[in-house]
Protein backbone atom coordinates (compact mmCIF):
# COMPACT_ATOMS: atom_id res chain seq x y z
CA UNK A 1 0.00 0.00 0.00
CA UNK A 2 3.09 2.83 -0.79
CA UNK A 3 0.30 4.76 -3.14
CA UNK A 4 -1.96 6.44 -1.34
CA UNK A 5 -6.13 6.00 -2.37
CA UNK A 6 -6.95 7.82 0.61
CA UNK A 7 -7.36 11.93 0.37
CA UNK A 8 -5.41 13.95 2.74
CA UNK A 9 -9.02 15.00 4.09
CA UNK A 10 -10.20 11.65 5.15
CA UNK A 11 -6.85 10.50 6.63
CA UNK A 12 -7.43 13.36 8.61
CA UNK A 13 -10.81 12.71 9.43
CA UNK A 14 -9.55 8.78 10.50
CA UNK A 15 -6.91 10.13 12.41
CA UNK A 16 -9.21 12.75 14.55
CA UNK A 17 -12.57 10.39 14.28
CA UNK A 18 -11.66 6.96 14.19
CA UNK A 19 -8.09 6.47 15.81
CA UNK A 20 -8.26 4.92 19.24
CA UNK A 21 -6.41 4.26 22.25
CA UNK A 22 -6.23 0.36 20.74
CA UNK A 23 -4.81 1.94 17.46
CA UNK A 24 -2.58 3.30 19.41
CA UNK A 25 -1.40 0.55 21.71
CA UNK A 26 -0.90 -1.61 18.45
CA UNK A 27 1.04 0.79 17.49
CA UNK A 28 2.91 1.07 20.25
CA UNK A 29 3.90 -2.70 20.66
CA UNK A 30 4.72 -3.29 17.32
CA UNK A 31 7.52 -0.58 17.35
CA UNK A 32 8.71 -1.92 21.16
CA UNK A 33 8.67 -6.01 20.43
CA UNK A 34 9.72 -5.74 15.71
CA UNK A 35 6.53 -8.23 15.12
CA UNK A 36 2.90 -8.99 15.38
CA UNK A 37 3.67 -12.30 17.25
CA UNK A 38 5.78 -10.65 19.66
CA UNK A 39 3.02 -7.71 19.46
CA UNK A 40 0.24 -9.93 20.13
CA UNK A 41 1.66 -11.69 23.19
CA UNK A 42 2.74 -8.41 25.14
CA UNK A 43 -0.69 -7.11 24.32
CA UNK A 44 -2.68 -10.57 25.72
CA UNK A 45 -4.41 -10.15 22.16
CA UNK A 46 -4.02 -12.93 19.24
CA UNK A 47 -2.00 -12.13 16.16
CA UNK A 48 -5.22 -11.87 13.90
CA UNK A 49 -6.28 -9.42 15.81
CA UNK A 50 -3.01 -7.33 15.95
CA UNK A 51 -3.16 -7.52 12.19
CA UNK A 52 -6.62 -6.31 12.03
CA UNK A 53 -6.14 -3.73 13.83
CA UNK A 54 -2.87 -2.67 11.76
CA UNK A 55 -4.89 -3.13 8.41
CA UNK A 56 -7.65 -0.82 10.18
CA UNK A 57 -5.16 1.66 10.19
CA UNK A 58 -3.29 1.28 6.93
CA UNK A 59 -6.27 1.19 5.46
CA UNK A 60 -8.05 4.49 6.99
CA UNK A 61 -4.58 6.36 5.73
CA UNK A 62 -4.30 5.00 2.68
CA UNK A 63 -0.41 4.49 3.84
CA UNK A 64 1.91 1.56 4.69
CA UNK A 65 2.96 1.99 8.04
CA UNK A 66 5.06 -0.91 8.70
CA UNK A 67 7.92 -2.48 6.41
CA UNK A 68 8.69 -6.11 6.97
CA UNK A 69 11.72 -7.43 6.64
CA UNK A 70 12.06 -10.53 7.29
CA UNK A 71 10.44 -11.14 10.83
CA UNK A 72 10.96 -7.54 12.23
CA UNK A 73 8.70 -4.90 11.26
CA UNK A 74 10.00 -1.12 10.66
CA UNK A 75 7.72 2.09 10.55
CA UNK A 76 7.48 4.16 7.67
CA UNK A 77 7.84 7.83 8.00
CA UNK A 78 4.28 8.38 8.63
CA UNK A 79 4.08 5.36 10.83
CA UNK A 80 6.82 7.23 12.94
CA UNK A 81 4.48 10.53 12.93
CA UNK A 82 1.84 8.02 14.47
CA UNK A 83 4.49 6.34 16.89
CA UNK A 84 4.89 9.88 18.20
CA UNK A 85 1.02 10.37 18.65
CA UNK A 86 0.55 7.41 19.95
CA UNK A 87 2.91 7.79 22.57
CA UNK A 88 1.75 10.94 23.47
CA UNK A 89 -1.49 9.53 23.96
CA UNK A 90 -0.55 6.48 26.44
CA UNK A 91 1.59 9.08 28.31
CA UNK A 92 -1.91 11.57 28.74
CA UNK A 93 -3.82 8.52 29.40
CA UNK A 94 -1.38 7.07 31.95
CA UNK A 95 -1.12 11.16 33.91
CA UNK A 96 -4.58 11.00 33.97
CA UNK A 97 -4.76 8.03 35.87
CA UNK A 98 -1.96 8.75 37.97
CA UNK A 99 -3.94 11.89 38.76
CA UNK A 100 -7.45 9.85 39.51
CA UNK A 101 -5.38 7.91 41.58
CA UNK A 102 -4.44 10.67 43.56
CA UNK A 103 -7.45 12.42 43.53
CA UNK A 104 -9.33 8.84 44.96
CA UNK A 105 -6.52 8.60 47.95
CA UNK A 106 -7.38 12.33 48.77
CA UNK A 107 -4.71 14.10 47.15
CA UNK A 108 -5.05 17.08 44.40
CA UNK A 109 -3.18 15.84 41.64
CA UNK A 110 0.41 14.82 40.83
CA UNK A 111 3.45 16.60 39.69
CA UNK A 112 6.31 14.57 38.48
CA UNK A 113 9.88 16.36 38.40
CA UNK A 114 13.49 15.02 36.69
CA UNK A 115 16.08 16.97 38.49
CA UNK A 116 20.24 16.47 38.43
CA UNK A 117 22.73 17.09 41.53
CA UNK A 118 22.75 21.24 40.96
CA UNK A 119 19.06 21.28 41.94
CA UNK A 120 18.99 19.49 44.47
CA UNK A 121 20.68 21.03 47.52
CA UNK A 122 18.49 24.58 47.58
CA UNK A 123 16.56 25.42 45.08
CA UNK A 124 14.09 22.47 44.32
CA UNK A 125 13.74 21.72 48.54
CA UNK A 126 12.69 25.42 48.76
CA UNK A 127 10.14 25.43 45.67
CA UNK A 128 8.94 21.93 46.84
CA UNK A 129 8.33 23.63 50.20
CA UNK A 130 6.55 26.07 49.15
CA UNK A 131 4.41 24.00 46.80
CA UNK A 132 3.20 22.05 49.74
CA UNK A 133 2.27 25.01 51.77
CA UNK A 134 0.19 26.15 49.27
CA UNK A 135 -1.02 23.00 47.80
CA UNK A 136 -0.54 20.05 50.56
CA UNK A 137 -2.60 17.84 48.42
CA UNK A 138 -0.59 17.39 45.51
CA UNK A 139 1.61 14.61 45.48
CA UNK A 140 5.23 15.42 44.46
CA UNK A 141 7.35 13.02 42.78
CA UNK A 142 10.87 13.55 42.28
CA UNK A 143 13.07 11.65 40.20
CA UNK A 144 16.82 11.58 40.01
CA UNK A 145 18.29 9.87 36.64
CA UNK A 146 20.72 10.66 34.17
CA UNK A 147 19.52 13.72 31.92
CA UNK A 148 19.27 11.65 28.77
CA UNK A 149 16.66 9.36 30.64
CA UNK A 150 15.12 12.43 32.20
CA UNK A 151 14.60 14.05 29.16
CA UNK A 152 12.88 10.94 27.14
CA UNK A 153 10.63 10.74 30.42
CA UNK A 154 9.44 14.24 29.64
CA UNK A 155 9.12 13.79 25.77
CA UNK A 156 7.21 10.88 26.51
CA UNK A 157 4.89 12.54 29.14
CA UNK A 158 6.50 10.84 31.98
CA UNK A 159 7.50 13.68 33.68
CA UNK A 160 6.11 17.48 33.87
CA UNK A 161 8.86 19.42 33.62
CA UNK A 162 13.12 18.92 34.75
CA UNK A 163 15.09 21.09 36.81
CA UNK A 164 18.72 20.43 35.71
CA UNK A 165 21.87 21.86 34.55
CA UNK A 166 22.97 20.93 30.39
CA UNK A 167 25.39 22.23 27.60
CA UNK A 168 23.30 23.53 24.77
CA UNK A 169 24.50 21.31 22.33
CA UNK A 170 23.12 18.16 24.85
CA UNK A 171 20.12 19.95 25.34
CA UNK A 172 16.99 18.25 22.75
CA UNK A 173 15.04 20.02 20.31
CA UNK A 174 11.31 20.84 20.92
CA UNK A 175 11.22 21.93 24.86
CA UNK A 176 10.47 24.76 26.16
CA UNK A 177 13.41 26.34 28.30
CA UNK A 178 13.69 28.77 30.79
CA UNK A 179 16.69 30.09 32.77
CA UNK A 180 16.96 29.88 36.38
CA UNK A 181 19.94 31.48 37.20
CA UNK A 182 23.66 30.66 37.36
CA UNK A 183 25.04 27.73 38.93
CA UNK A 184 28.63 27.32 38.70
CA UNK A 185 30.79 24.63 40.57
CA UNK A 186 33.12 25.18 43.59
CA UNK A 187 36.55 23.66 44.21
CA UNK A 188 35.81 22.15 47.94
CA UNK A 189 37.92 20.23 50.37
CA UNK A 190 37.15 17.90 53.43
CA UNK A 191 36.99 20.55 55.80
CA UNK A 192 39.62 17.82 58.14
CA UNK A 193 41.75 17.61 55.70
CA UNK A 194 45.21 18.36 56.28
CA UNK A 195 45.57 20.79 53.64
CA UNK A 196 41.94 22.60 54.56
CA UNK A 197 43.41 25.25 56.34
CA UNK A 198 46.86 25.98 53.98
CA UNK A 199 46.36 29.61 52.11
CA UNK A 200 46.78 29.46 48.15
CA UNK A 201 47.26 25.62 47.90
CA UNK A 202 48.57 25.63 44.54
CA UNK A 203 46.97 23.20 41.17
CA UNK A 204 49.76 20.76 41.54
CA UNK A 205 49.55 20.33 44.87
CA UNK A 206 46.09 19.64 44.89
CA UNK A 207 46.81 17.12 41.50
CA UNK A 208 48.84 15.69 44.05
CA UNK A 209 45.66 14.36 46.48
CA UNK A 210 42.34 12.23 46.56
CA UNK A 211 39.49 13.33 44.62
CA UNK A 212 36.22 12.43 43.79
CA UNK A 213 36.01 12.84 40.01
CA UNK A 214 33.16 12.50 37.93
CA UNK A 215 32.12 9.25 35.81
CA UNK A 216 34.07 8.41 32.65
CA UNK A 217 31.91 9.33 29.55
CA UNK A 218 29.99 11.80 31.15
CA UNK A 219 29.74 15.84 30.07
CA UNK A 220 31.56 17.18 33.33
CA UNK A 221 34.32 14.23 33.51
CA UNK A 222 35.46 15.72 30.01
CA UNK A 223 35.17 19.12 31.00
CA UNK A 224 37.00 18.58 34.08
CA UNK A 225 39.59 16.06 32.24
CA UNK A 226 39.97 19.37 29.44
CA UNK A 227 40.89 22.51 32.52
CA UNK A 228 43.44 20.01 34.02
CA UNK A 229 45.09 20.16 30.45
CA UNK A 230 44.59 23.25 29.66
CA UNK A 231 46.25 24.68 32.78
CA UNK A 232 49.02 21.96 31.75
CA UNK A 233 48.61 19.51 34.51
CA UNK A 234 48.24 16.03 34.16
CA UNK A 235 44.75 15.10 36.00
CA UNK A 236 44.81 13.49 39.38
CA UNK A 237 44.96 9.79 39.60
CA UNK A 238 44.15 9.29 43.32
CA UNK A 239 40.28 9.09 42.39
CA UNK A 240 36.98 7.53 43.33
CA UNK A 241 34.26 8.02 40.99
CA UNK A 242 30.66 8.63 41.36
CA UNK A 243 27.78 10.73 39.66
CA UNK A 244 26.07 10.85 42.75
CA UNK A 245 26.82 14.40 44.89
CA UNK A 246 25.06 13.61 47.72
CA UNK A 247 27.18 10.39 47.91
CA UNK A 248 30.30 12.74 47.52
CA UNK A 249 29.64 14.64 50.59
CA UNK A 250 29.08 11.62 52.69
CA UNK A 251 32.64 10.20 51.62
CA UNK A 252 33.98 13.58 51.95
CA UNK A 253 32.82 13.85 55.76
CA UNK A 254 34.22 10.34 56.19
CA UNK A 255 37.85 10.98 54.27
CA UNK A 256 39.96 13.27 53.21
CA UNK A 257 39.25 14.06 49.80
CA UNK A 258 38.78 17.13 46.86
CA UNK A 259 36.21 17.56 45.00
CA UNK A 260 34.38 20.07 42.45
CA UNK A 261 30.90 20.28 42.85
CA UNK A 262 27.64 22.60 42.34
CA UNK A 263 28.32 25.78 44.60
CA UNK A 264 24.53 24.93 45.98
CA UNK A 265 25.78 22.02 47.29
CA UNK A 266 28.98 23.22 48.26
CA UNK A 267 27.42 25.98 50.24
CA UNK A 268 24.75 23.92 51.66
CA UNK A 269 27.89 20.87 52.76
CA UNK A 270 29.63 23.92 54.09
CA UNK A 271 27.22 25.42 56.21
CA UNK A 272 27.35 21.78 57.95
CA UNK A 273 30.92 21.61 58.36
CA UNK A 274 31.73 18.76 55.87
CA UNK A 275 34.01 20.52 53.26
CA UNK A 276 35.63 24.05 53.21
CA UNK A 277 35.09 26.00 49.75
CA UNK A 278 38.65 26.51 48.04
CA UNK A 279 39.56 29.90 46.41
CA UNK A 280 40.51 28.60 43.26
CA UNK A 281 38.38 29.33 39.95
CA UNK A 282 36.74 25.96 38.25
CA UNK A 283 35.04 27.36 34.91
CA UNK A 284 33.67 24.10 33.52
CA UNK A 285 31.28 25.73 30.93
CA UNK A 286 27.97 24.68 31.80
CA UNK A 287 24.95 26.63 31.57
CA UNK A 288 22.59 28.13 34.30
CA UNK A 289 20.05 25.63 35.82
CA UNK A 290 16.82 25.53 33.56
CA UNK A 291 13.90 24.08 33.99
CA UNK A 292 12.42 22.39 31.13
CA UNK A 293 8.94 21.10 29.89
CA UNK A 294 7.04 20.72 26.97
CA UNK A 295 5.72 23.64 25.04
CA UNK A 296 2.10 22.68 25.10
CA UNK A 297 1.28 22.04 28.75
CA UNK A 298 -1.42 23.34 30.26
CA UNK A 299 -1.20 22.68 34.28
CA UNK A 300 -1.87 24.45 36.98
CA UNK A 301 0.39 22.94 39.19
CA UNK A 302 3.11 22.87 36.69
CA UNK A 303 2.98 26.62 36.13
CA UNK A 304 2.48 27.51 39.59
CA UNK A 305 5.78 25.11 40.34
CA UNK A 306 7.61 26.97 37.79
CA UNK A 307 6.75 30.49 39.10
CA UNK A 308 8.14 28.71 42.63
CA UNK A 309 11.68 27.81 41.06
CA UNK A 310 11.94 31.61 39.25
CA UNK A 311 11.11 33.35 42.74
CA UNK A 312 13.78 30.82 44.52
CA UNK A 313 16.78 31.23 42.24
CA UNK A 314 16.17 35.10 42.42
CA UNK A 315 17.01 34.41 45.89
CA UNK A 316 20.88 32.88 45.24
CA UNK A 317 23.31 33.13 47.93
CA UNK A 318 26.41 34.81 47.64
CA UNK A 319 29.14 32.73 48.09
CA UNK A 320 31.99 33.66 50.73
CA UNK A 321 35.22 34.72 49.60
CA UNK A 322 36.34 35.42 46.02
CA UNK A 323 37.02 33.01 43.35
CA UNK A 324 39.87 34.39 42.22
Amino acid sequence: MNESSTSPEAAEHFVIRRMTLRHARVLLALQDTGNISQAADFLHVSQPAVSKTLAELEHGLGQTLFLRRGRNMQPTPLGRRLLELARKLDADLQRAAGDVASMVRGASGELRIGATNASLARLLPQAITAMKLESPRVTVSVRTHALRSLFSELQSGGLDLIVARTMPQDEPLGLARHPLGPQPEVLTMSAHHPLARTPRLSWEVLGAQRWIWHLPGTRTRMLMDRLWQEMGLAPPTDLIESGDAMFAVSLMHEMPLVAVMPHDLAMAAAKRGVVVILPHAVDLGLGPTCVWHLPDTQNEAVDRFKQLLLEHSACEPVLAGSLA
